[in-house]
């Protein structure tokens, strides 16, 4: 299967994979705030917003070792390949054993940190607790899916995620049914994470059977991944906190239940937030291989027809969202929730900003990150002062004022230095022929569909007024994309 083939197969099957995501947070999140309450479920969100922080131990090393793991084995260099896993299966057994120390200490001093109530503040040592053993676990085995994707299998990967939400499912109805706690609902849903295991291993040693489960440090190898790493990690750390700090912002400048309202906001968001993400790690691999065999057809095809096609799917889900978003808020959390929709609209708009994502996957894909590392660290600052200052005062919409400024902040830059002068890209080519007419198109369907009545059933308002922006959507669409695409996507769409 050519790199084009496994590109859409990996978009494509990561596309339904967060779809059942979405489908499952819409589900779960209304059910647990109505099963155990919004100041209790929001203790969920603040407990996984501390520990996600602990992510940044990572280093900038997936993206790092899923980029050399692509080179390497292109190259056909099976003795760096067999190192690099060792050493990374060690390294990150260390850094799970800090992070479930890490964990340990802020459990023990959690009534200090965080504004919570001695009844809450049991229930949020317990899920420390619970998060401190699935780190252990967690960051041992992160190389594993590492080399698996490096080797164009994303669509591998997303297919055993999607039986994990299964499990996560029946987790949720057995929670509801037999009135678990709120740790025993927790720890029975990250389990589920750990039962796919032996699959990805199996996997592991039928794609990469040089390597070894062993830990072993290399420091030789260590040292060639080392230059990009950190400036990878860099990047990464103002990315990551600019994403993570702000339920933990809310929590101490405003109250818990703010933080519900950051769950139920980006509960939604999170179905176009996820899509881009989906894209940039479907194309990393293949990004990665253009570059090292110096490929421009490759790298052409990945920076305009890439962006084309994520920005067609961010622009349906985007405007999709915005047209149905009164009444898929009210069905999701109930009616009381309803003044987080200007939140909601703006920063689904912001996302429009998203649509670079292939052109990032060539960028993580190179060498040249200092600029990018620079004006990351600019933007996370700026919009993360926005949200420190105007929390107190606006709460859950500051969130949006924050996101509007980061995305705003990294468009500029990217569209007037970045894509013209370092990656040689035309941004002018982009913005008029790509982004203003899936935008245009966008707008004229919610404009369209916003003057169809409403029924007094918002099933069938949502299903209604859905499925007509998306009919419309897709007819301007067919007609905006040229023959070669209609061509291509179908023939794709049929073989998956």
């Amino acid at each position: 299967m050519g790199s084009s083939k496994k590109i859409f197969s990996g978009v494509f099957w990561s596309v339904i994979t967060n779809i059942v995501n979405a489908l499952y947070g819409f589900i779960m999140i209304p059910i647990l705030i109505s099963h155990f309450g919004k100041a209790e479920y929001g203790l969920i969100g603040l407990a996984q917003s501390v520990n996600a922080y602990m992510r940044l131990m990572d280093l900038g090393l997936t993206s790092t070792n899923v980029r050399f793991f692509s080179n390497w084995l292109a190259e056909g260099d099976n003795t760096k390949v067999k190192k690099l896993f060792s050493t990374c299966t060690a390294f990150y057994g260390c850094i799970g054993l800090i992070n479930a120390l890490v964990l340990i200490c802020v459990l023990v001093f959690s009534d200090a940190i965080f504004n919570v109530t001695p009844e809450q503040d049991i229930i949020l040592k317990k899920l420390f607790g619970i998060l401190a053993l699935s780190a252990l676990i967690s960051w041992f085995t992160s190389c594993y899916t590492q080399i698996i994707q490096a080797t164009e299998n994303v669509a591998w990967t997303q297919k055993r995620l999607l039986i994990t939400k299964v499990l996560m499912v029946l987790v949720l109805i057995i929670t509801i049914l037999l009135d678990l706690s709120i740790p025993i609902y927790y720890f029975l849903t990250v389990l589920c994470n750990w039962l796919i295991l032996p699959w990805v291993v199996r996997k592991v040693r039928e794609v990469a059977p040089m390597v070894s489960f062993i830990p072993h440090f290399d420091k030789s190898v260590f040292k060639e991944i080392l230059p990009y790493t950190i400036n990878l990690f860099l990047f990464s750390i103002f990315q990551f906190s600019y994403n993570n700090l702000q339920p933990v912002f809310l929590g101490m400048r405003n109250t818990v239940e703010t933080v519900s309202d950051y769950k139920v906001v980006m509960g939604i968001v999170g179905v176009c937030s996820s899509i881009t993400s989906v894209f940039l790690n479907a194309m990393l691999p293949s990004s990665s291989k253009a570059i090292a065999n110096k490929d421009q057809r490759a790298y052409d095809m990945i920076a305009y027809k890439g962006t084309k096609y994520i920005m067609i799917f961010l622009g349906f889900c985007v405007f999709g969202m915005i047209t149905i978003d009164r009444d898929l808020l009210t069905l999701y959390v109930g009616d009381s929730f309803l003044y987080l929709i200007p939140c909601l609209n703006l920063i689904l708009i912001a996302l429009l900003s998203r649509h670079m994502n292939a052109i990032a996957s060539l960028i993580l894909g190179g060498t040249d990150l200092k600029p990018i590392v620079r004006m990351t660290a600019f933007s996370a600052i700026s919009a993360l002062l926005v949200s420190w200052f105007l929390i107190p005062m606006y709460g859950m919409l500051a969130v949006a004022f924050s996101v509007i400024c980061f995305e705003l902040l990294q468009g500029l830059f990217y569209y007037f230095y970045y894509f013209p002068r370092i990656m040689n890209i035309r941004s002018g080519y982009i913005f008029i022929s790509i982004f203003i007419p899936v935008t245009l198109a966008g707008i004229i369907c919610y404009a369209i569909v916003s003057w169809i009545p409403s029924t007094t059933s918002l099933y069938l308002n949502v299903l209604f007024k859905g499925s007509s922006f998306a009919l419309i959507y897709l007819m301007i669409m067919f007609f905006y994309v040229n023959k070669e695409d209609r061509t291509f996507l179908f023939r794709m769409l049929k073989r998956q």
